[in-house]
């Protein structure tokens, strides 16, 4: 690493907003970087030394709309993505679905090399493709396992894809970013492939419009509503039918969706905030934190104190 960022004035304005955000706002427990960002990108690209160096090695627990897709070629540390933790180390590569919960800790920035992509599907409107082909990736669905070791022959694979991206990113041209759509649809394109080849994802892995709104209501909801009956009333469906479609295609009813995104958020936030379980409770829409430590309980078949401290989370002051 040379020390000396090598991106555009944009990203490096970037790179310093997202380090500022990450210093004032720690206070959040996890940090919602939708609304503390200053300003939005539908797309941006780095190399992951810069953004090492920028935020000290540390990414706070946040969430975001943007998909991130990170290879790291060279590095250590620890990454967390959702229920996953897992180590940081040479050859990595990992995603991280839109609005899911991740932090990162790198050893060094010196010894740190690889890529960082995030983007939203809105940098493909006004394609000549259609925005589904990106929405319909299975690399991209929260119900795999987010991360791999490559090989060699991947790792240069990827490495050229991710150096095409950023030697075409910083131009305004039409052309450039019709360019860079493209790579980024090769780019996951070729992740399906190398985690299918992992057996991290399969042919099985389907989809249906409404199971993808409602995953989406849910993923803005589900703090607030656990009534299966708001989700099919804004889906215009029977509960019934909804019901069906969900166990056709995640083998799961809508409320045992819901309830799921409710452990998942509760799980992260207990191991890597040092919120009290009452304010865990609060945020996940239990006025009563008896009724969501009994909730915990039932699903999880351990007290929310009693994982936290399984799993080597922050001592609790309830």
């Amino acid at each position: 690493m040379t020390g000396q960022f090598c991106g555009t004035n944009e990203d490096m304005y970037m790179l310093q907003q997202y380090s500022d955000v990450y210093n004032k706002y720690l206070k959040d427990g996890v940090i919602d970087l939708d609304k503390r960002l200053g300003k939005q990108f539908n797309f941006q690209i780095y190399r992951i030394e810069d953004v090492v160096q920028s935020v000290r090695g540390i990414v706070p627990p946040g969430r975001q709309t943007p998909y991130w897709i990170t290879f790291v070629k060279k590095g250590t540390g620890e990454k967390m993505i959702g229920t996953f933790t897992f180590p940081i180390q040479d050859n990595l590569l990992f995603i991280v679905p839109k609005q899911v919960i991740h932090s990162s800790r790198y050893t060094s920035s010196v010894d740190t090399a690889g890529y960082i992509l995030n983007f939203s599907i809105d940098f493909f409107s006004n394609k000549p493709f259609p925005v589904q082909y990106i929405a319909d990736r299975k690399v991209l669905k929260n119900s795999i396992r987010p991360y791999l070791h490559v090989d060699e022959k991947q790792k240069t694979e990827l490495s050229e894809i991710f150096e095409y991206i950023l030697k075409e990113h910083g131009a305004n041209e039409h052309e450039n970013k019709l360019m860079i759509a493209i790579k980024i649809l090769e780019l996951l394109i070729y992740c399906d492939r190398i985690f299918a080849k992992a057996n991290l994802i399969n042919d099985e892995i389907m989809s249906h419009p409404t199971v993808d709104h409602f995953n989406e209501l849910v993923e803005n909801n589900y703090n607030k509503k656990r009534m299966v009956h708001f989700y099919a009333n804004a889906l215009n469906v029977h509960p019934n039918h909804l019901n069906f479609l969900l166990k056709k295609y995640s083998t799961m009813t809508a409320k045992q969706n819901i309830n799921k995104r409710i452990i998942v958020e509760a799980k992260f936030l207990l191991v890597s905030s040092k919120l009290h379980v009452k304010q865990i409770a609060l945020r996940l829409g239990f006025v009563d934190a008896n009724n969501f430590s009994s909730f915990f309980q039932k699903l999880s078949g351990i007290s929310p104190l009693a994982y936290r401290k399984n799993a080597g989370g922050p001592a609790d002051l309830f």
